[in-house]
């Protein structure tokens, strides 16, 4: 009887035992199912806070905030979603608050940043509320060095040479006096490098690069006698396309250079140290043929071009070095028309590509510049980044040599006749430009307890 009553006593402490094992394994369950559900609700929070900010992205003070369902106070835009149900029946919901939503780059410079929660509640009425916390940014365009929608062809008989350089470390490739680097990238899914020697890579989708003698793909680990580097050949090209918004707001309207000679201009455009970009609105063509007609930009400016942008002979337009970064010059010119900068063509002193967009809206083409919609054939060099999402651009070496550095990014892109220097500037991976319409990438994401 006794050893009967000890055994029971055993069992019924063992079966206590496991059913609160087993209790607390169900809990424990239960808290890991319920915690991996809030940070799913909180990832369905970041991606309709995502969603949102790139349909505001082109005008986000005139978005229609409340039709989305945000409540807005300030910059400050909340949200909440409710509803969910696990197929265990578990609830849950999302609160999102995006901050600095009114970013555009020009008025307002705060990047936006996500707070998404998400809340799941446990069987005993206990939430588990998980955090995302996300910074986000305008996504890059000019990843490549040269990139194009359809093709890209450099010069058969003459040659091209295309590298790459950061101009935070290297301020002056031009001045060749710096330590060049191998990561360039032309990229289109039609490449004919031909004469050129790339020192980087090269993608196409699907048919190899077309080669002449001398044509090169090679970098730094590439074996000696070996001129083509299969391991840099890719058939993955993939190219952005970002909508061309153009400038609108307060501005100055002109018809043309004659207007800017003239007071109260007088040429200089732009205050120096100015967080906001003057903006011009130019009604007709922009010819700078001469000397006489230099323009020189001394802050942050915008000019929109309804016709043609024309520089030739001695004409210039300078962007002015400041005392530091903040008092730099910088443009970004929009065409409607043709573009064509030649001669003298554009003096960036700052030397920092990110400093010098320039922006054909045009799919024409034009008999004067051989039904090219762009052409860049300059006697200096060249720092900037040229886009043309519908047209053709030609970078033509008609003074026996041309010198770029920055990028390039347009329909078709050939190299004409001559020798061509090109430094793609690393820096430009992260430049973003407010008047383009780029959709946000997510720059660092933080999942909080």
């Amino acid at each position: 009887m006794l050893v009967a009553l000890c055994l029971t006593m055993v069992l019924g402490i063992a079966v206590i035992g496991y059913v609160a094992v087993c209790a607390r394994t169900m809990e424990m369950s239960n808290r890991s199912f319920c915690t991996n559900g809030a940070v799913q609700l909180a990832e369905i929070g970041a991606e309709e806070a995502l969603w949102t900010l790139n349909q505001a992205r082109a005008n986000p003070a005139a978005y229609d905030w409340a039709a989305a369902g945000w409540t807005k106070a300030g910059s400050t835009v909340n949200k909440s979603l409710g509803g969910f149900f696990t197929n265990q029946g578990v609830p849950g919901a999302v609160s999102i608050q995006i901050d600095s939503c009114d970013y555009d780059g020009i008025a307002h410079t705060t990047l936006p940043v996500i707070t998404a929660s998400g809340a799941s509640q446990m069987p005993d009425g206990l939430a588990i509320t998980k955090q995302l916390k996300i910074k986000v940014r305008p996504a890059a365009l000019f990843t490549s060095a040269v990139g194009a929608y359809n093709s890209c062809s450099f010069t058969i008989n003459w040659s091209a040479w295309l590298d790459s350089y950061e101009s935070t470390v290297d301020p002056d490739p031009a001045s060749g006096l710096q330590t060049r680097r191998d990561e360039a990238l032309v990229n289109a899914p039609s490449v004919a490098v031909n004469a050129a020697q790339v020192s980087g890579f090269v993608a196409t989708t699907g048919s190899a690069p077309a080669y002449t003698t001398g044509g090169k793909v090679t970098r730094a680990d590439t074996p000696g006698g070996v001129s083509r580097d299969p391991r840099y050949v890719f058939t993955n090209a993939s190219q952005n396309l970002f909508e061309i918004v153009a400038p609108s707001g307060a501005g100055t309207t002109v018809s043309g250079i004659a207007e800017l000679k003239a007071a109260p201009f007088y040429s200089q455009l732009g205050t120096a140290g100015a967080t906001t970009p003057t903006i011009f609105y130019v009604t007709g063509d922009l010819s700078v043929l001469s000397s006489a007609d230099n323009l020189t930009i001394n802050g942050p400016v915008i000019i929109r071009i309804s016709g043609n942008l024309t520089i030739n002979g001695t004409g210039q337009i300078i962007i002015n070095k400041g005392a530091d970064a903040a008092h730099n010059g910088s443009a970004q010119i929009f065409v409607g028309g043709r573009l064509d900068i030649e001669g003298a063509g554009v003096d960036n002193k700052t030397k920092l590509p990110k400093n010098l967009a320039t922006i054909s809206t045009s799919s024409g083409s034009y008999a004067d510049i051989n039904y090219y919609t762009a052409q860049l054939a300059t006697s200096g060099a060249y720092y900037g980044v040229i886009y043309v999402p519908y047209g053709s651009l030609r970078l033509y070496a008609v003074y026996g040599s041309t010198t770029i550095c920055g990028a390039v990014l347009a329909q078709t892109v050939d190299q004409g006749w001559g020798n061509g220097y090109f430094h793609y500037d690393l820096s430009l991976r992260d430049a973003v430009y407010p008047t383009l319409n780029t959709p946000y990438d997510v720059s660092q994401w933080l999942v909080s307890n």
